[in-house]
């Protein structure tokens, strides 16, 4: 991933349940699509009484506000996956590269929702640069992922199931961040404004069975790759 401007692109990887994927893959697509909607909430629902957009929000408002040597968006191996985690909601966000490729080993208890963008953009002012909602509204939504990008679970491509990340595309209001200093943001601290959009997955809580699931993704986002790779732990709670 690039930092470029008032722009953010945060490239970042899929995940699904291997159950999931069995389901779907020996039904017939009516049924793959009910099996769907049991482990993935739907970019229409309101997970934990809180409308889907804000979710991105918050996703956006915890990755900004941990600073560079211990942002999860630069963590080549891991370590810093559960950086910054609140227990206000048995949400966990996973996150993409800055680096462009990771390939990180994380520890996730089974009853714990997954969170996190496909790909996701953020346009956003800052105390010198101004733009008006409709121009941040412009900006965030021209920024789309590549039509490649595939994203492998267990060695099932997502976008061959009922679930398609391309058809999971949420913009967000304007909303605020608090940028900390040493930012991922590369501005000095400060409150900004923005609006976000990407294609994101929300699986519910014990949508992952306990053990270990290996995930990558390979895309593109504006002619930015990435290429990111979890060895994820469930483990259960």
């Amino acid at each position: 991933m690039i930092l470029n401007g008032k722009r953010v692109l945060i490239m970042i990887s899929i995940i699904n349940a291997l159950v999931l994927f069995i389901l779907i893959y020996t039904a017939d697509n009516s049924s793959a699509q009910d099996d769907t909607k049991a482990y993935i909430y739907l970019i229409s629902s309101d997970p934990f009484g809180i409308p889907y957009y804000q979710w991105t929000e918050s996703w956006w408002n915890w990755l900004v506000s941990i600073p560079k040597d211990t942002n999860p968006a630069l963590d080549a191996d891991g370590k810093h996956c559960q950086e910054g985690m609140q227990d206000d909601y048995p949400v966990f966000f996973l996150v993409g590269s800055l680096n462009e490729t990771a390939s990180r080993s994380c520890a996730i208890p089974s009853n714990m929702s997954i969170f996190f963008p496909a790909t996701a953009s953020f346009c956003y002012n800052t105390a010198s640069m101004k733009q008006t909602e409709d121009e941040l509204r412009v900006c965030a939504s021209l920024q789309k992922a590549d039509p490649d990008t595939n994203v492998i679970i267990d060695g099932f491509n997502l976008n061959t199931f009922a679930y398609n990340i391309k058809n999971a595309r949420v913009q967000s209001s304007l909303f605020n961040v608090s940028v900390p200093a040493d930012s991922i943001l590369g501005i000095s601290p400060q409150h900004v404004s923005g609006i976000a959009a990407g294609d994101w997955v929300f699986l519910k809580p014990g949508a992952l069975q306990s053990g270990k699931h290996e995930i990558s993704f390979t895309g593109k986002l504006n002619g930015t790759k990435s290429d990111v790779s979890y060895s994820l732990d469930i483990i259960d709670s």
